[in-house]
């Protein structure tokens, strides 16, 4: 893994909200990250931080990002993003983030500016992670790796989702 990964996750976006949102911020341009927070103060500790993808499901109603940076979670550009746009106005934000030696899992929950959860969703020393990866340690897999990594984001999400949400609307 290159970098750090984080992936954002904004619940209740209508389809014409999302369309609204894709023509006033074009983020396939990926000039994005700079556009929802302006202010390089609002972005953090985070210095270096990029759009790697973008999609809408319509289905679901949710907007996803993948963000990449060096190390740490882009928690304070996410908590001006939930600001800086009528857009993101009492929606839900979670964001899940892979450390880039997969040692660690952050989960982030935000709406309206207010961090509703941060906390480490997965720890494992960098020498066990390290026997997942090595061939000759029959006892580690990395596909098992993945499935702990990805289980306690899949966990925190939906932990999300249920404490926060009433019907589908938020609470």
């Amino acid at each position: 893994m290159d970098a750090t990964k984080s992936f954002v996750k904004i619940y209740n976006m209508t389809p014409l909200q999302a369309e609204d949102f894709e023509f006033d911020f074009e983020p396939e341009d990926g000039g994005i990250i700079q556009k929802l927070v302006p202010s390089e103060a609002g972005r953090g500790d985070v210095h270096w931080l990029e759009l790697e993808e973008y999609e809408y499901n319509a289905n679901n109603q949710i907007m996803y990002f993948t963000l990449e940076t060096k190390w740490a979670p882009p928690t304070e550009w996410l908590r001006n993003a939930s600001v800086g746009t009528h857009y993101f106005e009492n929606k839900l934000i979670t964001m899940t983030t892979i450390q880039k030696d997969e040692t660690s899992v952050t989960g982030i929950a935000i709406m309206d500016g207010e961090v509703l959860q941060n906390k480490p969703i997965f720890e494992m020393d960098l020498e066990e992670v390290s026997k997942h990866y090595d061939d000759d340690e029959p006892d580690f897999d990395l596909d098992e790796l993945d499935n702990k990594i990805w289980d306690s984001i899949g966990k925190f999400t939906t932990v999300c989702e249920q404490f926060y949400f009433d019907n589908g609307e938020p609470k």
